[in-house]
């Protein structure tokens, strides 16, 4: 009998270990679209003490949210990476080292990939090929490696 599969609650896929580079840019916009990305770029802040109760409230809520909203967007079985923390920003940067493509040979296939890029004039416009080529470079720097 087959378990029937768990849909995500986004319009993306979740993390499945072959997808970070696309997964983390969909997961950032989503973060932000609920208030939680600046816990992910910025020092840890605790909430001023003078915040009101409501305030504070807003901001453990938006905390706690940072996290329930990766965990529930990454597939189960790579969950035990953060289950041992419910911090958002720790999450992320677990998944990051775990998935961010930095060895030499995912170093190779993305500059292979930058340089087979080609423009299709019948199926976009150059403002989209420039894209591609913009994010396609992205991938190639975090990598390690700066194309010129």
């Amino acid at each position: 009998m087959n378990m029937p599969e768990v849909s995500s609650p986004f319009a993306f896929p979740k993390l499945d270990g072959s997808n970070y580079t696309s997964w983390k840019e969909d997961m950032k916009v989503v973060l932000m679209d609920r208030g939680c990305w600046s816990f992910i770029i910025e020092e840890d802040k605790p909430c001023p003490e003078q915040a009101t109760e409501k305030e504070k409230f807003e901001y453990v809520w938006r905390k706690q949210r940072c996290y329930t909203t990766i965990y529930q967007g990454i597939e189960r079985k790579f969950l035990p990476l953060i289950r041992h923390t419910t911090d958002g920003k720790e999450s992320w940067n677990i998944l990051k080292s775990n998935f961010e493509p930095t060895s030499k040979a995912r170093l190779a296939v993305l500059i292979d990939e930058f340089f087979e890029l080609k423009f299709n004039p019948e199926e976009e416009t150059i403002g989209i090929f420039s894209k591609r080529v913009d994010e396609k470079k992205t991938q190639v720097k975090d990598a390690g490696f700066e194309i010129p």
